[in-house]
């Protein structure tokens, strides 16, 4: 086995486990906005194992476009809490976390 298909498999394998903690996470706090995420992003290990160019492509845009999107809303995060009458948390909670999740799947 190539190390390329090892490492492959292996963060293949983290990025399953991490969705699927995330959302027992999410279920136990209830954060739906979590256990949605996971939810969508679940068959991502699936199309990557498949090692078609489309699905990795398609994997990689979606991916993109959320990062960049959750990496806005962060900048603007303050705003959020403010609008909300609450404070910015002085160290990030899972329920914050949810929270930035939820909010990148919509934010522009």
């Amino acid at each position: 086995m190539s190390a390329t298909i090892d490492l492959q498999r292996r963060m293949l394998f983290i990025l399953h486990r991490g969705l699927v903690e995330s959302r027992l996470l999410a279920q136990a706090g209830k954060h739906e906005q979590v256990y949605d995420l996971a939810d969508a992003l679940e068959p991502i290990p699936g199309w990557l194992a498949a090692g078609t160019s489309e699905y990795v492509d398609a994997v990689r845009e979606n991916l993109e476009s959320f990062l960049g999107a959750l990496a806005s809303w962060v900048e603007d995060m303050d705003g959020y809490y403010q609008n909300q009458g609450r404070e910015v948390p002085p160290t990030p909670t899972w329920k914050m976390f949810g929270e930035m999740l939820a909010a990148a799947r919509v934010y522009e």
